[in-house]
């Protein structure tokens, strides 16, 4: 593995035990009493921060993968609202959840945290377990989720460990660390876990969350405002925008596609998504490919052009075209003989309880108040 180095001379790689020991004497003590401290007077007043409850802490950091405080925030104090235990969340309706869910993004997330909380409820007897080994057989639950619950929710000195702390330790010590990569970001938390205190270890991986959020930017960070800018290698040197290391973006491929929403009288044509994969379980309208049979039924019909939508995922973005059909026929005519109907008709009603993609809420949205008023 090739090391990484530090602008004092020090060199940490996943085998520099002795270095990350000498670092965290050296500069360890005095950047936990100074974040701690300066935690104390400037901490986010951030709802889950309330009552350190192994459920809450778990519903909270699995929203907050990928996403944003301020989003996150009023999806959280709903689901507390309608699920506000463990076991009221095991029991809750799949299709419910999604709904709940819905805007939030990253619907993974949502399947992951139902099967997550039925696997404690089945071989926990509803109690989250503290333990990492335990932790980590959780859907969704990786090193940095499960170290964030055992040192929030259960006070142990567990490293939590994502990009944001990548960075804020990549510029302390001057060390060209790259977020995404894994090798690095555990000889981070080999670095966290030498400082962190002891007595105070959810309160110093919350400190370094905030820190990283609200001062030690990826862009323009605010080093005139950092608690810890006394103990940067980076600020000391001038050199704080070289860190951490910056992997070259990969270019996202784009897919063009035609979203169909094909009402006849005050019904539209929807479809669920299958059980897994991309947005699994989610329902849509047809797109263009799918509905061809349809199209080729030769109804009379009314089209209105939706305009284009652009939709970013991890991997690739959506630009979508959507295009409403309405169909002049009974709103009993069937579909002709020949094609196999996947999915259903639903009126304005029902379509306002089904959960969709993000990409597709607007058009969804301003669907159900048209058919209202058919």
């Amino acid at each position: 593995m090739k090391d990484a180095t530090k602008g004092d001379g020090v060199r940490f790689s996943a085998e520099s035990s002795t270095a990350y020991s000498e670092w965290a004497l050296q500069h360890g003590g005095e950047i936990s009493v100074m974040l701690l401290s300066w935690f104390d007077r400037s901490a986010r007043n951030l709802p889950w921060r309330s009552v350190r409850d192994p459920y809450r802490v778990l519903l909270s950091e699995l929203m907050l993968q990928q996403t944003q405080v301020a989003t996150v925030i009023p999806y959280y104090k709903r689901f507390l609202l309608q699920w506000p235990t463990l076991l009221d969340l095991a029991g809750a309706d799949d299709q419910a959840v999604l709904k709940a869910w819905e805007g939030l993004g990253y619907y993974s997330r949502a399947r992951n945290l139902l099967a997550a909380v039925r696997a404690v409820v089945e071989q926990h007897d509803g109690v989250i377990p503290c333990g990492e080994k335990d932790l980590l057989q959780l859907k969704g639950i990786g090193e940095y989720t499960a170290g964030a619950i055992r040192s929030i929710a259960f006070g142990l000195p567990a490293a939590a460990v994502d990009g944001n702390v990548v960075r804020v330790f990549s510029r302390l010590t001057a060390t060209t660390w790259q977020p995404a990569d894994l090798a690095h970001r555990r000889q981070v938390r080999t670095l966290v876990e030498k400082v962190i205190p002891p007595d105070r270890p959810g309160d110093f991986n919350e400190a370094l969350m905030d820190l990283g959020a609200t001062i030690c930017l990826p862009q323009n960070p605010v080093c005139a405002d950092c608690p810890v800018r006394s103990s940067c290698r980076a600020f000391e040197t001038a050199s704080v925008a070289r860190f951490p290391d910056k992997k070259p973006a990969r270019e996202k491929p784009v897919e063009q596609r035609t979203c169909l929403m094909i009402t006849k009288g005050g019904l539209v044509h929807v479809n669920r998504r299958p059980d897994h994969g991309l947005l699994a379980g989610l329902y849509e309208f047809d797109w263009h490919d799918g509905a061809l049979p349809l199209l080729s039924a030769g109804w009379p019909a009314v089209r209105t052009e939706l305009g284009q939508l652009r939709h970013v995922f991890t991997h690739k973005i959506w630009l979508v075209d959507g295009l409403r059909i309405d169909l002049m026929v009974n709103p009993d005519t069937n579909w002709p003989d020949h094609f196999d109907d996947p999915g259903r008709w639903v009126g304005p009603d029902e379509l306002k309880t089904l959960p969709f993609p993000k990409v597709l809420i607007q058009w969804r949205d301003d669907l159900v108040v048209a058919l209202s008023s058919v």
